[in-house]
């Protein structure tokens, strides 16, 4: 703890020495700077162009800028002298400036503004093309430009999130981010609406070549859902922005212990009036899971017996994704669109287990032998009924959505164990345990969103939102170890659980010189519903819950930037988190709901630096009440029992330090760096054992692009490294991996080949220890995160860039919540 508060201490001493001296430093170092804007023939604006500014003399480089969502680029801290300015943006014609100087009387230029042209000729198409940096820091979020990524071909997108800046997924498949867990994630602006294992499975089966980026936000604004206690991650799918028919044909084959393939197509067709556009994607990706563990249990603080346990497990996943859409243009100011998506994954896993039982005195006195076999399909299809209406030029706006969306899982489960003694004998019958669960989650929403642009950089938004969930589990469980299935009640359940959630929020910012902020509320009411129908246990409950927040930015000197946000956010628990079903991992442990948990609650604070709009380091802060922390525990019922579940702890605190540095280390090299150190405190209480656990702990996370040669020949290498930590009553070891990759462009541009090798030195194992005053347990994950993979993509049609057109439909939180199901 001291370690963490010395260093906050000495970056805040750094940032007032920043403050107390911007002026001296910009007397004494006052340099120039260059801005433009960029726009189509539509005075849309043009983002992710790549802006070079060039000495006139010479031609010579001397400063490179990204164009923001705004299509705004800037360039700061130019010595005096004569330049121009060279502009490219894929599909549209590059761009030159006539040349102009900056003086010590005229330091700063604005270039106002820039109308790019779309290419007329597929031959320029092949010869200039931008390509956007694999991880590129936004204003208010970090986005991971998967498709810019070697290493991300032929994977799939819980392998792309593992790598991922100050992404963190455990053992059990929680994601954190920043060292925070309670991470939203959101497909295409939607909340997957399912968690945990079975949003890793989801993520696992989803590829990663149907995936344009992914955005972490790590403090969303009131626009937002309040969901999402440590911010947000956001997948976006492809969707080709192009005029004309056009698209892109993948395949790669992967070679771990076991094959993995993948094979997809995107598609589009547009013109003035009518786009139609849609994908399709399918991976076959097999893999396993090895895991040992060694549980003791203790009684009045002596030795009460220990599970000595090795569990190996495959599924073969079959993941189909498809989506497919259309955007009319009623008018030049008003758009219609329609969405359809579904998903549909079918995995068959195996697994067996040998447990070797130890007495109070270490001794073997007996062996547990457990076979597993799953069958799963999840599904889930959705449609989404939207329009866009533009009021003036300035950029005001409104966006409708309607969404419905279901989801979906059978599964027939059949448990079987057989007891020896220690010399191999059997020593009772076998237990033979058969389930048969169905699922299914219907959401309903509807929003809308309304943005008025006033002139001198000004902009009121607000927006209601209603939801309508419905989730409907039936397990049923048999008995069949005398060779009938017999219905066991005891295990059985139906679920039923109801959710409206009613929202509505404001939000203005203002820009003024140096200084711009926005400030927001939001308010959302939330009423639920729950039957437990085989104990008839039911529930009903009601809230309304304010949730305001404040972004304030300062622009110091040329190259110093400051940034304040502040926040409230909540974590509603999620529809698997609150089903209070049994699902059996073996004879000794299951998991099971608790739908007694209660929301819980995070007030936010982040306080940033910028240095010379690249590297930027920020100090967080955030307390958490009635924390949902997800523990393993010993039944208080059953005896050497272990239940896997969430509780609600008392409270967690957190103290870090992100920072995030891209550096051009030559011409041929770029390094993006991110370093997270942080403290995380658990308080709470939970089977007769008090916690208070926290640690210092860090994470790295390095991408490093290279450019060889000028005959298409690229590559690129990845690093991540985890110290060890605190989660709960869990204590995790370091972790990391090493991935490299190579790619070649071939067919005159329009394909490429890629080869990639994942976790190279076999290092992203898991170990941690839980601990608790009865019961401790040691375990070691192994996975197939060893990988060789080889891909190859091919470009057809038409390059002509109209822009996109972004949305994010009414049933974001919800769906997040259902993929955490």
């Amino acid at each position: 703890m001291k370690v963490v508060y010395s260093i906050i201490k000495v970056t805040f001493i750094v940032i007032v020495f920043f403050v107390s001296n911007h002026n001296l430093i910009a007397q004494q170092n006052e340099r120039g700077s260059v801005r433009l804007k960029l726009v189509n023939e539509k005075l849309e604006p043009v983002s992710s162009a790549t802006v070079s500014l060039l000495q006139a003399k010479d031609s010579l480089l001397k400063k490179t800028a990204i164009a923001n969502e705004s299509g705004i680029a800037e360039m700061e801290g130019l010595k005096t002298g004569e330049y121009f300015v060279s502009v490219t943006a894929a599909g549209l014609n590059m761009y030159y400036s006539a040349s102009f100087r900056l003086t010590a009387e005229h330091l700063h230029h604005d270039l106002s503004t820039i109308v790019l042209t779309a290419k007329t000729t597929q031959m320029n198409e092949v010869v200039v093309a931008a390509k956007k940096p694999f991880i590129e820091r936004q204003l208010d979020k970090l986005v991971i430009n998967v498709q810019s990524s070697i290493t991300a071909a032929g994977s799939s997108a819980f392998e792309v999130l593992e790598k991922a800046p100050g992404v963190v997924i455990d053992n059990n498949d929680n994601i954190s981010m920043k060292g925070r867990p309670g991470v939203m994630v959101m497909i295409n602006g939607k909340p997957s609406v399912i968690s945990g294992a079975d949003l890793g499975n989801y993520l696992r089966g989803l590829p990663a070549n149907a995936i344009e980026k992914i955005e972490l936000i790590s403090n969303p604004s009131s626009r937002y859902d309040a969901a999402g206690n440590s911010g947000i991650i956001n997948i976006v799918m492809k969707k080709d922005q192009r005029l004309g028919t056009n698209g892109t044909l993948t395949a790669s084959y992967g070679q771990g212990r076991y094959p993995k393939t993948g094979q997809g197509i995107t598609f589009n067709h547009r013109n003035k009036k009518l786009n139609l556009f849609g994908n399709y994607n399918f991976a076959y990706r097999k893999a396993f899971s090895h895991l040992t563990l060694y549980r003791e249990f203790f009684k009045d603080g002596q030795p009460d017996g220990v599970f000595d346990q090795d569990n190996f497990i495959t599924f073969p996943f079959k993941n189909h994704t498809a989506r497919i859409g259309a955007d009319y243009s009623l008018s030049d100011k008003t758009i219609v669109g329609i969405v359809l998506n579904g998903v549909s994954n079918q995995f068959h896993s195996r697994g067996n287990t040998n447990s070797n039982v130890l007495n109070n005195n270490y001794n073997l006195v007996g062996v547990d032998k457990n076979f597993s076999s799953n069958k799963d399909h999840w599904f889930n299809y959705g449609i989404n009924a939207n329009l866009k209406h533009k009021f003036d030029s300035l950029g005001s706006e409104l966006n409708v959505d309607i969404d419905y969306a279901r989801f979906g899982n059978n599964t027939n489960q059949d448990f079987r164990t057989a007891f020896y003694d220690n010399n191999q004998n059997k020593i009772q019958d076998d237990y033979i345990l058969l389930g048969d669960i169905d699922g299914h989650l219907n959401i309903q929403s509807v929003k809308a969103d309304y943005i008025k642009m006033f002139p001198k950089k000004a902009k009121l938004e607000l927006g209601v939102k209603s939801s309508l969930v419905r989730a409907d589990n039936d397990l049923a469980y048999y008995d069949a170890s005398s060779g009938s299935p017999v219905f066991d009640p005891n295990q059985s359940n139906h679920f039923i659980y109801d959710e409206n959630i009613n929202a509505a929020y404001l939000s203005f910012s203002k820009e003024l010189n140096r200084f711009n902020f926005q400030g927001g509320l939001r308010v959302e009411h939330t009423g639920i519903k729950g039957n437990q129908l085989a104990t008839n246990q039911k529930f009903d409950s009601s809230y309304v819950n304010l949730f305001p927040s404040l972004f304030v930015n300062y622009k110091l000197a040329p190259k110093h930037e400051l940034g304040l946000s502040v926040s409230r956010r909540l974590n509603r628990p999620n529809y698997r988190q609150l089903n209070p079903f049994k699902f059996f991992i073996n004879n000794t442990t299951y998991s099971e709901g608790n739908p007694y948990l209660r929301p819980q609650y995070t007030y936010s604070f982040e306080l940033s630096h910028t240095y010379n709009q690249r590297i930027t380091t920020t100090l967080l802060y955030s307390i958490t009440k009635e924390n949902i922390t997800q523990v393993i525990f010993p039944s208080e019922e059953e005896d050497k029992i272990t239940i896997q579940t969430d509780r609600n702890l008392a409270q967690f605190e957190f103290y870090g330090i992100n920072i995030s540095a891209p550096i051009q280390v030559t011409p041929w090299w770029n390094s993006v760096n991110n370093v997270n150190v942080y403290y995380g405190l658990y308080k709470g209480n939970l089977a007769n054992t008090n916690l208070r656990n926290g640690n210092v702990n860090f994470n790295i996370n390095t991408n490093n692009s290279f450019t060889i040669g000028k005959k298409g020949y690229s590559a690129e290498l990845t690093g991540v490294y985890r110290a060890a930590e605190v989660y709960g009553f869990m204590k995790v070891r370091p972790v990391g991996q090493l991935a490299i990759g190579a790619q070649k462009t071939i067919l005159k541009g329009k394909g490429t080949v890629r080869f990639n090798i994942s976790d190279i030195f076999y290092t992203q194992v898991s170990r941690a220890t839980t601990s608790f005053r009865d019961y401790s347990e040691t375990f070691k994950v192994e996975r197939e995160s060893r990988v060789a993979t080889l891909s190859f993509t091919w470009r057809f049609g038409n390059n002509k860039v109209a822009a996109s057109r972004r949305r994010t439909s009414g049933a974001e939180e919800e769906r997040q919540r259902a993929a955490s199901n």
